[in-house]
């Protein structure tokens, strides 16, 4: 390992496993995580091959911003078919079963789609309502703080049941899609505090996919991570002056997606964001596309 530990060091032992010990297979397991804590001491990365692709839809941001456009302000509708598509795809790639028309009836209609739980329908209203504020937050240009970290997990995890809504988790939570643990509960305050107060949290297309991968990582909340992640990222894309976006919800896509997050959580020493980065520039250079038309 490299390290000697004496379990009491050890943050992710129980006060079982502290008291009457454990085997030396299982102090391996725990030493494993405990040396896995130290990516959140390095800086995330992406390939220098990507700076041209950053560089290029800035120029596009720019010639949008020319002609007065303002992500905060859109009210068309392309803007409305996008409230649409995020509120279907940020609740669609965590297991909702409404489809893209479904839930426009629900959020258009205000209708109940037959067959289909009330939890899918509440979903789709809580993620609406939380892009909705997102929006406001930006074009009041609001800093990226704890606070509105909250605000936006307030809404958008308003009927998850083990979400504690505006709270940090108080328990340990596991990523199923991903073989290294969050951080112990007790750490989250922190390491949350930490993000907030660094470069990340400043918008600019690249910040916001780097800070949504450390959020993830860092996992604050009992429920609702990955659409309170989306949601802020959205937040630091329309501050930059660029549109938001949504992951799409497709098997192929989920899995791209996802495997970028695992991809950057198991990269202990090395933080790489270019795949997340990557597919961030795609969708986003797709968005500005269909604005300069």
């Amino acid at each position: 390992m490299g390290c000697s530990y004496d379990i009491e060091d050890l943050v992710y032992a129980s006060g079982y496993e502290k008291m009457y010990g454990v085997s030396d297979e299982q102090m391996a397991f725990l030493v494993h995580h405990q040396e896995s804590l130290r990516r959140f001491a390095v800086a995330p990365a992406f390939d220098d091959a990507i700076t041209a692709d950053l560089e290029r839809l800035e120029l596009k941001r720019a010639a949008l911003a020319a002609e007065g456009y303002d992500p905060t302000l859109e009210r068309n509708s392309a803007s409305e078919a996008f409230r649409i598509e995020f509120a279907h795809t940020t609740t669609a790639l965590e297991g909702n079963g409404l489809t893209l028309a479904e839930t426009a009836m629900v959020l258009e209609q205000d209708l109940s789609i037959p067959g289909k739980p009330l939890r899918d329908h509440l979903e789709v209203v809580d993620a609406d309502k939380a892009f909705a504020k997102v929006r406001t937050l930006a074009n009041d240009a609001a800093a990226l703080s704890k606070e509105v970290v909250f605000e936006v997990h307030r809404l958008i995890a308003a009927n998850l049941e083990e979400a504690d809504p505006g709270e940090y988790r108080w328990d340990m939570r596991y990523v199923s899609t991903s073989s290294i643990y969050p951080p112990p509960a007790k750490q989250v305050p922190e390491l949350m505090a930490a993000l907030l107060s660094s470069p990340l949290a400043q918008p600019s297309l690249a910040n916001a996919a780097l800070f949504h991968l450390v959020f993830e990582d860092i996992h604050p909340f009992g429920d609702g991570n990955g659409r309170t992640g989306r949601a802020l990222l959205n937040l630091l894309l329309m501050e930059a002056g660029y549109p938001p976006i949504a992951f799409k919800a497709d098997r192929e896509s989920a899995r791209r997606y996802y495997d970028a997050i695992a991809h950057f959580v198991s990269d202990i020493d090395g933080r790489d964001a270019t795949p997340l980065l990557t597919l961030v520039i795609e969708l986003e250079d797709i968005e500005l596309g269909k604005r300069l038309r």
